[in-house]
């Protein structure tokens, strides 16, 4: 008999002209599978060196205030048998996609969040082939609605490029890196090298990264593959922003955003989307209002401290005798000496002295942007996983009030599997909510779950969605 909350949702689905596709629902990964695979590509002795590896250097941590570490994530998954398993099974979760809703699923990872950071770099590369190599075999069967994302690591161009090329050969065509890699600060490391990774230096393979990641990029245009980061909270190798040894909700309300934050202020400001203007990217589980903010500040601090723009601050500018002589004729002869007696000079002096060459004032030099229109042109190519009930949907959406009439790009990233959404068989319906409350269009609802994220991968991979039960859709959307 069907029940009151499936009716709703069949409802729901008839009313709708076009599918529903999730960016972002979680695999649960069964750890003894996991384990036989570890095995399988690392050899007998993989297992035994992945359990010491995380007994020595944890990823994540219950929190310790001595020690410095931030308390993870507990409970973090839903006690639901049937939901449990259906993200555990995907001929499961294939089965029950239209009783949820979901015409076609992209399954990130659940404990893959956490194997990019493993410290080890043998140990870290040997997961996450293991985990690329079971997500891709058993969801094998399943590909016309799902697409499991291949987990990347990131510490070096060497390895990422590896794992991406070995991901796509098994014909994954989702691949997640993590928002940032931890390294040691040098200075700091060479007197106490345990202060990491409590004391790190967050990479975010942009503005100031330790390697030239160019080539990663490069690989990501040449197979096809959207870059999309996923990030976690609470992971010992992964820095957020908070620190609460005692409380994991004080840690994860905003620790994806920050994450994401950092990513894509990284890649603006190392030129990343200027150099690869052909990549789409996608910032996942993170939400849009912090995406909303960063466009408006880029605007309004590229307003101010552009090279034009700094020649309101131009220490060698300043008319000093017009100062002093305004400075005495309003505050009288102690204002001119105090401003002498105070160094005031003296600091212009300094300062000129210390951005004399044009590469040191124009901090925009690699973004690419020549004018304010460009960041809204760049964030066409940004994504931001929103989950179903999430109010900033609206914010990216309302062109109105965004910097020059910018149109956001949000993603419906469901979550299935992960404690935040405790329903599964309730996702689409709250992802509904806010169109019945009048604030979104039905328009709105359609780019919201279904155009932003179908262009995501066409803009990579205009084949992505060949085979499956959305192509006609999505090739009537390229079209």
């Amino acid at each position: 008999m069907e029940s009151e909350k499936s009716r709703k949702v069949r409802a729901l689905r008839e009313r709708l002209d076009h599918p529903v596709v999730d960016a972002d629902g979680h695999l649960i990964e069964p750890q003894p599978l996991f384990h036989q695979y570890l095995a399988k590509v690392g050899g007998a002795e993989m297992p035994q060196r992945y359990r010491r590896e995380l007994n020595d250097h944890p990823t994540g941590s219950r929190g310790n205030r001595d020690a410095g570490d931030m308390r993870g994530a507990w409970w973090g998954i839903g006690n639901n048998a049937y939901d449990l398993a259906t993200v555990m099974a995907p001929r499961l979760l294939h089965q029950r996609l239209e009783e949820i809703g979901i015409d076609f699923a992209v399954m990130y990872p659940t404990l893959g969040l956490a194997l990019p950071t493993i410290h080890d770099d043998q140990v870290r590369r040997a997961a996450c082939r293991a985990l690329n190599t079971m997500n891709a075999e058993i969801c094998g069967a399943y590909r016309d609605r799902l697409a499991p994302a291949a987990a990347i690591p990131m510490h070096t161009p060497a390895e990422a490029i590896e794992e991406l090329e070995y991901s796509a050969g098994m014909g994954l065509k989702v691949a997640m890196i993590p928002p940032g890699v931890a390294r040691p600060i040098p200075s700091l490391h060479d007197k106490y090298p345990n202060a990491f990774p409590n004391a790190a230096y967050f990479d975010n393979y942009g503005l100031d990264s330790f390697h030239d990641y160019d080539p990663v990029w490069r690989k990501f245009a040449e197979l096809k593959i959207a870059v999309t980061s996923h990030g976690g909270v609470g992971l010992r190798f992964l820095p957020l922003g908070r620190r609460s040894p005692s409380n994991y909700m004080f840690n994860h309300i905003g620790g994806h955003a920050f994450q994401q934050g950092e990513l894509c202020r990284s890649l603006i400001f190392g030129g990343v989307p200027a150099r690869f203007p052909e990549l789409a990217f996608g910032f996942l589980e993170c939400g849009a209002g912090w995406a909303v903010d960063l466009l408006h500040s880029l605007e309004e601090h590229w307003e101010k401290r552009n090279l034009e723009g700094l020649s309101n601050y131009d220490p060698s500018l300043l008319d000093r005798k017009r100062l002093h002589e305004l400075l005495r004729e309003y505050g009288g002869a102690e204002f001119v000496d105090a401003s002498r007696a105070s160094g005031m000079s003296r600091a212009y002096d300094e300062g000129i002295a210390r951005h004399d060459r044009d590469a040191n004032r124009d901090e925009w030099a690699l973004t690419g942007v020549r004018d304010e229109a460009d960041f809204a042109r760049m964030f066409g190519k940004f994504y931001f996983g929103c989950e179903a009930d999430d109010p900033s949907v609206y914010r990216a959406l309302d062109a109105r009030v965004n910097p020059k009439r910018a149109r956001l790009q949000p993603i419906f990233s469901s979550d299935i599997g992960h404690w935040d959404v405790p329903d599964i068989a309730s996702v689409l319906l709250e992802s509904h909510r806010l169109v019945d409350k009048g604030i979104l269009s039905a328009s709105d609802y359609r780019d919201f779950v279904f155009t932003y994220p179908v262009r995501m991968h066409l803009a990579a991979n205009p084949d992505f969605f060949t085979n499956t039960a959305v192509e006609a859709a999505a090739a009537k959307l390229a079209a």
